[in-house]
């Protein structure tokens, strides 16, 4: 589910690659798989049509999905690849914003260091709980 936030700085075509790139790299949208028309989704996310067609070609151009003229739109079949540099990027993401937060509480790295490894491990723990 794409979500457009229009108090924000981010560009809403930018929201909108980001939205199908994060659905991609969990799976809800599979190689192959149809994206709505550009009709479709600008009117379900309330946007202008060419501000999907500017995230939609933008997409095309990393190789995220593929679109035949006239056709629709497709995840692309070879974006396994892709797929896990978005996570990647995703996760890493994540991961600053909690460091930025951390220091903003004053922590240092080596303490945030000690809060990392230690959720890990409670991670860890609750995990082999589960299949036990």
């Amino acid at each position: 589910m794409i979500t457009i936030d229009t108090s924000g700085f981010i560009p809403i075509y930018e929201q909108i690659k980001k939205g199908i790139k994060s659905e991609v790299s969990l799976g809800v949208l599979k190689p192959n798989q149809a994206l709505p028309s550009i009709r479709d989704l600008a009117a379900e996310l309330v946007v202008n049509p060419n501000t999907v067609a500017r995230a939609y070609r933008e997409l095309e151009l990393e190789g995220f999905i593929s679109t035949r003229k006239g056709k629709a739109s497709l995840v692309a079949e070879n974006s396994s690849a892709l797929i896990e540099k978005e996570k990647t990027r995703l996760i890493e993401e994540v991961i600053d914003r909690a460091i930025s937060e951390a220091r903003k509480f004053g922590l240092n790295s080596s303490e945030i260091k000690k809060i990392v490894e230690s959720r890990l491990k409670n991670q860890e723990r609750r995990s082999e709980g589960v299949g036990k």
